[in-house]
């Protein structure tokens, strides 16, 4: 029997939206779709649960760029794919209770070996810690959107964990998500990062941090680092200049 969907928040909000759209991109294990409602992002299990997107049991390989995206009631077809969403689970990623003081300090060494693996350039990042020291969030939010290398920019998963630990901190910057400069994926990431949505690792590591737990933090973090090429250690990096320098 074929494991039920998973929505991510993003995810069960576009498809609330009946409409008509298209695939815009189809890779080995996720297919973008953008439909009436917005993107969703549609992966195999073997992605980590995201706020964008539908996981589901289906070869994406049949899938093409350009196919037809439909959403009706409950059922999504794009291209040769038909999925029935009645049953889906929706996924929320959990948040720390509380601001997470000291847990850049406790977890200082962990986060800078996971970041080791950031394709974002060196001298990008000091400007936007620079920039982050200020207290100038826009700022950094500007230096970092749409640059580097990937699908979605080294420098927006930079700015994603940036933005997800201003969120806990009190700090919610939707506004600054919405005027970056860079591609519709990156874009769609950086919305539900400010609103204090991430891909299931970083929501692990986040509480694992909170409660103390050293193996818990570990684990999820060696799990982020191996998210897409370098993906997991640009958002590592983010999380690590939120938690040092916003307050």
């Amino acid at each position: 029997m074929a494991r039920a969907p998973e929505l991510g928040l993003g995810a069960a909000e576009v498809l609330s939206v009946p409409g008509t759209g298209t695939v815009v991109g189809v890779y080995s294990k996720a297919a973008y779709l953008r439909l009436p409602g917005g993107l969703v992002a549609l992966t195999t299990f073997d992605v980590p649960s995201g706020p964008i997107h539908l996981r589901c049991s289906e070869p994406l390989g049949r899938l093409r760029p350009g196919d037809r995206a439909v959403v009706a009631g409950t059922v999504l077809q794009a291209g040769p794919l038909l999925l029935a969403l009645g049953g889906a689970q929706v996924w929320e990623g959990r948040l720390p209770a509380g601001d997470l003081a000291g847990a850049g300090e406790r977890f200082a060494a962990d986060l800078a070996a996971a970041a080791a693996g950031s394709s974002l350039d060196p001298a990008l990042a000091r400007r936007a810690a620079g920039l982050l020291g200020d207290g100038d969030l826009a700022g950094a939010g500007g230096c970092l959107g749409g640059a580097g290398p990937g699908l979605t920019p080294a420098g927006d998963d930079c700015l994603a964990g940036i933005l997800l630990i201003s969120k806990v901190r009190g700090r919610p910057a939707e506004d600054i998500a919405s005027g970056v400069e860079t591609n519709q994926v990156a874009r769609a990431f950086l919305h539900w990062a400010a609103r204090g949505q991430s891909i299931e690792p970083v929501h692990r590591f986040l509480v694992s941090a909170e409660e103390a737990d050293i193996g818990g933090a570990a684990d999820a973090l060696k799990e982020l680092t191996n998210f897409g090429h370098s993906s997991g250690a640009d958002l590592a990096l983010g999380l690590k200049l939120g938690l040092e320098l916003i307050g």
